[in-house]
């Protein structure tokens, strides 16, 4: 292990156990520690304003991601 790894250091992972489409949404909510729910009507806003620059965004978001690697007990 290296002098700059932080062991409690957080990751944003997407959460597609929790997520509606790709699980970019919740698993931001996790790592920023706000409701989900709240993201989502953003990216709605977000969609509506500038239309398909955040859609392929998004879709890139969720290629590049990886998935939460949480067990059942969150270990």
């Amino acid at each position: 292990m290296s002098k700059f790894e932080n062991i409690n250091a957080k990751k944003l992972y997407k959460n597609s156990r929790r997520g509606k489409i790709c699980g970019i949404f919740s698993g931001l909510g996790d790592y920023l520690n706000i409701n989900p729910l709240i993201l989502r009507i953003l990216g709605i806003i977000a969609v509506i304003i500038s239309g398909p620059v955040v859609i392929l965004g998004y879709l890139l978001v969720s290629v590049l991601l990886d998935d939460n690697t949480h067990g059942l007990y969150g270990r």
